[in-house]
């Protein structure tokens, strides 16, 4: 892997990184073996080869030529050599099934990381797009 992955936070850049740059090679050695992904579609890949593949597929085809790109939000350690990184993501050039421009789209990555030998690696993935216009209803507090 050419990818440092050194700190907490680097893994979430290192994901954008290897994603714009379309090297699922890379992409893929920044999980854990036995990591799970849940995609913002609820497709749920439960090991790295899962993973790799899914991701393999998409860049070949709808993801060709996007590119992504976020901010790491402020790590949160859950215990030692274990945190949680929010990557805030927008993503340009995807297409459509159809072939068509698919427009901008945004949204928040939450990656469970964990330190291991050859350094930080993601664990769990959960990927949410945020949908323009979604309010929460009001609160019926009483």
């Amino acid at each position: 892997m050419t990818l440092e992955v050194n700190r907490p936070e680097d893994a979430a850049t290192a994901f954008a990184d290897a994603w714009s740059r379309h090297d699922i090679d890379d992409f893929a050695a920044l999980f854990s073996e036995d990591a799970n992904f849940v995609n913002v579609v609820g497709m749920w890949w439960k090991n790295r080869a899962e993973i790799e593949a899914a991701h393999r597929a998409t860049h070949e085809t709808m993801f060709r030529d996007s590119r992504l790109q976020g901010v790491v939000s402020p790590v949160v350690e859950l215990s030692p050599g274990v945190a949680s990184v929010h990557y805030r993501w927008t993503l340009t050039g995807a297409s459509a099934p159809d072939g068509s421009p698919a427009g901008t789209r945004e949204g928040i990555l939450l990656l469970v990381v964990k330190k291991e030998q050859s350094g930080w690696r993601i664990k769990v993935a959960q990927n949410t797009d945020i949908v323009p216009g979604a309010i929460a209803p009001p609160s019926k507090a009483r």
